[in-house]
Protein backbone atom coordinates (compact mmCIF):
# COMPACT_ATOMS: atom_id res chain seq x y z
CA UNK A 1 0.00 0.00 0.00
CA UNK A 2 2.55 2.39 1.05
CA UNK A 3 4.49 1.78 -2.78
CA UNK A 4 1.33 2.44 -4.46
CA UNK A 5 1.12 5.70 -2.15
CA UNK A 6 4.80 7.20 -3.36
CA UNK A 7 4.03 6.16 -6.63
CA UNK A 8 1.30 8.30 -6.69
CA UNK A 9 2.73 11.17 -4.88
CA UNK A 10 5.84 11.00 -7.34
CA UNK A 11 3.34 11.27 -10.64
CA UNK A 12 1.43 13.84 -9.13
CA UNK A 13 4.69 16.11 -8.22
CA UNK A 14 5.81 15.82 -11.83
CA UNK A 15 2.54 16.62 -13.19
CA UNK A 16 2.32 19.60 -10.47
CA UNK A 17 5.94 21.05 -11.23
CA UNK A 18 4.40 20.87 -14.94
CA UNK A 19 1.61 22.81 -14.15
CA UNK A 20 3.81 25.78 -12.23
CA UNK A 21 5.37 25.89 -14.85
CA UNK A 22 3.38 26.12 -17.81
CA UNK A 23 1.04 28.64 -15.45
CA UNK A 24 4.34 30.90 -15.66
CA UNK A 25 5.07 30.64 -19.01
CA UNK A 26 1.68 30.92 -20.39
CA UNK A 27 -0.13 33.09 -17.93
CA UNK A 28 -2.66 31.10 -17.17
CA UNK A 29 -3.91 29.38 -14.35
CA UNK A 30 -3.93 26.00 -12.05
CA UNK A 31 -7.15 24.32 -14.18
CA UNK A 32 -5.96 25.49 -17.67
CA UNK A 33 -2.39 24.86 -17.07
CA UNK A 34 -3.90 21.15 -16.22
CA UNK A 35 -6.18 21.50 -19.12
CA UNK A 36 -3.29 21.82 -21.33
CA UNK A 37 -1.03 18.86 -20.35
CA UNK A 38 -4.44 16.59 -20.20
CA UNK A 39 -4.61 17.88 -24.27
CA UNK A 40 -1.36 17.48 -25.21
CA UNK A 41 -1.30 13.77 -23.77
CA UNK A 42 -4.34 12.66 -25.41
CA UNK A 43 -3.76 14.13 -28.73
CA UNK A 44 -0.14 12.59 -28.77
CA UNK A 45 -1.67 9.43 -26.99
CA UNK A 46 1.26 9.76 -24.33
CA UNK A 47 0.91 9.14 -20.77
CA UNK A 48 0.58 12.19 -18.83
CA UNK A 49 3.18 11.71 -16.31
CA UNK A 50 5.28 10.95 -18.65
CA UNK A 51 4.90 13.93 -20.84
CA UNK A 52 4.70 16.02 -17.25
CA UNK A 53 8.07 14.91 -16.62
CA UNK A 54 9.51 15.62 -19.78
CA UNK A 55 8.61 19.20 -20.20
CA UNK A 56 9.75 19.26 -16.56
CA UNK A 57 13.12 17.70 -17.55
CA UNK A 58 13.12 20.14 -21.14
CA UNK A 59 12.04 23.63 -19.41
CA UNK A 60 14.95 23.10 -16.79
CA UNK A 61 17.82 22.14 -19.67
CA UNK A 62 17.18 25.64 -21.25
CA UNK A 63 19.91 28.14 -20.90
CA UNK A 64 18.42 30.43 -18.39
CA UNK A 65 21.58 33.32 -18.09
CA UNK A 66 20.45 37.32 -18.69
CA UNK A 67 17.03 36.47 -19.56
CA UNK A 68 14.34 33.42 -20.56
CA UNK A 69 14.36 32.18 -23.71
CA UNK A 70 11.46 33.17 -26.35
CA UNK A 71 8.09 32.29 -25.66
CA UNK A 72 8.48 30.09 -28.98
CA UNK A 73 11.55 28.32 -27.02
CA UNK A 74 8.66 26.89 -24.59
CA UNK A 75 5.84 26.87 -27.38
CA UNK A 76 8.41 24.04 -29.58
CA UNK A 77 9.33 22.21 -26.69
CA UNK A 78 5.49 21.89 -25.41
CA UNK A 79 4.55 20.32 -28.42
CA UNK A 80 7.25 18.13 -29.44
CA UNK A 81 7.99 16.82 -25.55
CA UNK A 82 5.86 13.68 -26.40
CA UNK A 83 8.54 12.23 -28.81
CA UNK A 84 11.41 12.44 -25.52
CA UNK A 85 8.48 11.11 -23.38
CA UNK A 86 8.92 7.50 -22.02
CA UNK A 87 6.25 5.66 -23.03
Amino acid sequence: MSEAVAEISEARSGIEQAKGMLMLIYRIGEDAAFELLRWRSQETNTRLKSLAQQLVKDFLELDYHEQLPHRSVYDRLLLTAHLRADS
